[in-house]
């Protein structure tokens, strides 16, 4: 935009604020404006900002080059939407640089209203038959393609193996009842605030792996039930005679 067309812009405007426009005027709105060019999506920016109640009831409409620019913006990108026009292959080759000035010209023409778009919809189509083949060939022909029930539903539901393996992955697959690490995360020794950060272990806490397994958290023997009863005992007997 131009200091001529800043000026036959500003007088539209004025037809609609009724504002004075001078020479600084144009002056001034053409470097504001200097990439948008004067066309029928700029003054419907301004029709629209105009043809818009203000926020405050009361107060005055008084465009400014921003308006514009946002407002224009809006009108484009409303074309748009959820459309794309698909992109047309020139004869032969082309360059990197070539691509991107052919694609902003495809994207202006839609934004523009000189192109319909193409809506856009989901993805869909199967897997590549190469990567189920791989899938195939690394996990053996079982579950690759079988269906997978929705283990967050009914919990009364027979759950496949090969299911049910993939959602208990090995210690991993269960909160540690030793140091509360919980699904996902590795085990790990170490309290915050104790002075120094908690260091994950690359092994898991042997009651977590026995969880794991189906077993019990803990395992010991009664001789070990009976010492480590007789400790306690001891020591609350210490604790007492102290507190006397």
């Amino acid at each position: 935009m131009d200091r001529g067309d800043a000026a036959e812009l500003l007088g539209y405007c004025a037809a609609f604020d009724n504002r004075t426009v001078g020479k600084v005027d144009a002056v001034a709105w053409a470097a504001s404006l200097h990439d948008v060019p004067l066309d029928d999506d700029t003054t419907a920016a301004v029709a629209r900002y105009y043809g818009t109640a203000p926020e405050r009831a009361g107060d005055r409409l008084w465009i400014q080059p921003h308006h514009v620019r946002a407002g224009r913006l809006a009108i484009r990108q409303e074309r748009l939407g959820t459309t794309l026009p698909a992109y047309e292959i020139p004869d032969g080759l082309e360059t990197g640089a070539e691509f991107v000035i052919r694609r902003r010209a495809q994207l202006d023409a839609v934004a523009a209203g000189r192109a319909v778009g193409t809506p856009v919809g989901r993805l869909g189509g199967d897997p590549a038959p190469g990567f189920v083949k791989e899938l195939a060939r690394r996990f053996g022909d079982g579950p690759v393609g079988r269906e997978v029930p929705d283990l967050d539903g009914d919990a009364t539901q027979e759950v496949d193996p090969a299911v049910a393996e993939v959602r208990r992955p090995g210690p991993l697959g269960v909160e540690c009842p030793t140091c509360k690490a919980p699904i996902g995360r590795p085990c790990r020794v170490g309290e915050p605030g104790g002075g120094r950060r908690p260091r994950e272990l690359r092994t898991a806490h042997m009651p977590r792996q026995r969880v794991a397994n189906g077993e019990p958290a803990e395992v010991e023997s009664s001789e070990e039930t009976e010492r480590r009863r007789a400790y306690y005992l001891d020591h609350l007997a210490r604790r007492a005679g102290e507190a006397s």
